[in-house]
């Protein structure tokens, strides 16, 4: 069964994410660069992202395809 509910892309994905890390993790909020790559951000950014986007993928925010090719 489909849904109906529209899903968010890779992009407002990313935007959210930095939202939530300057609310509950302002530190490392201020590592965000636009030029930085996925592998150019520490452990805890990557770890965080990873939780991040599998919370969304569970709780039907985004596609599964986006969650398997959503990168910083």
């Amino acid at each position: 069964m489909k849904s109906n509910s529209k899903k968010i892309g890779v992009t407002l994905l990313r935007k959210n994410f930095w939202s939530m890390l300057k609310v509950y993790n302002s530190e490392l909020a201020k590592e965000y660069r636009t030029r930085k790559r996925q592998n150019d951000y520490c452990y805890d950014i990557r770890c965080m992202w990873a939780d991040y986007v599998d919370s969304q993928a569970k709780a039907g925010v985004i596609s599964e395809s986006v969650a398997n090719r959503a990168t910083l």
